[in-house]
């Protein structure tokens, strides 16, 4: 009787010696992962004619703090943005690389731009967010070599063709004065490491919580949203996702991209 509980007691202490193997297993091979290596999340959200980019605060080597800042992301023009995940090291390689690429081809001026006004009303040349996507495509997929560990997501107002809108409600129809207007959806496009690209209608999320924010954006997001909702709507579902991730948060940006520009919003979540 007595040699059977000694044998069920040492199968009950082989087995917590192997679940504790296991789990420590799993934990350095989390930490070692390059992707969430300096953890950080973002988060793309689509709504009518505007279009929310979240990104989080929390800049760490594995589970050790290291800075608390808005995380890089890249600002194209007063419509388009790309924001990061991944090494941070690689992040700066190919945000400089893609600065040197756009900047090249507005000096040619050849394929990928398209014409808009600014602010003063003089027309420019910009690069769309479908042109910048396969650029980004390009640039990661020609390292596939030795890959850069960094995961794009591309945020921007892509141009509707042939938009007009008509103007003058006192002005009888057939006499009412009629003026080219662009109008604008939104685009977002998520990647790997390799390039390959994955275009979203509705949300798209990238970063250690990425699991978490599928689930809170899935549940929170419906369509044509505005851009005041659609701001908060972002915001509410990126900092519920964050809650569950210890290497995401200590705060969150979120920049909502409108025709008539970027307004940026600084919100405030849990530290722990």
């Amino acid at each position: 009787m007595s040699s059977l509980r000694i044998e069920r007691h040492g199968n009950i202490q082989y087995t917590a010696l192997l679940f504790i193997l296991a789990a420590s297993l799993s934990l350095v091979s989390s930490s070692q992962d390059p992707m969430t290596l300096n953890g950080g999340s973002v988060m793309g959200m689509a709504g009518d004619g505007c279009v929310a980019l979240a990104v989080d605060k929390r800049f760490a080597s594995g589970p050790q703090m290291v800075n608390v800042s808005p995380r890089r992301s890249l600002v194209l023009h007063s419509k388009l943005m790309v924001g990061f995940t991944g090494l941070d090291g690689d992040i700066q390689n190919v945000s400089e690389e893609l600065s040197i690429h756009v900047a090249s081809k507005m000096s040619r001026e050849t394929g990928g731009l398209v014409a808009d006004d600014d602010d003063n009303g003089s027309s420019r040349a910009f690069i769309s967010p479908r042109s910048m996507a396969a650029l980004t495509s390009h640039v990661l997929y020609s390292k596939r070599a030795s890959p850069f560990y960094c995961e794009p997501l591309i945020v921007g107002l892509q141009a509707i063709p042939n938009a007009e809108e008509e103007e003058g409600e006192d002005v009888p129809r057939t006499n009412r004065p009629t003026r080219q207007r662009k109008k604008y959806k939104a685009f977002l496009c998520g990647m790997d490491i390799l390039g390959a690209q994955m275009t979203s209608m509705d949300f798209c999320c990238s970063g250690a919580a990425k699991q978490s924010m599928y689930g809170t954006a899935e549940a929170m997001w419906k369509p044509n949203m505005k851009a005041d909702e659609l701001g908060r709507v972002c915001g509410r579902a990126f900092l519920s996702a964050l809650e569950r991730d210890c290497l995401s948060g200590y705060g969150a940006i979120v920049y909502v991209i409108t025709s008539d520009g970027i307004t940026e919003y600084d919100l405030v979540c849990r530290n722990d």
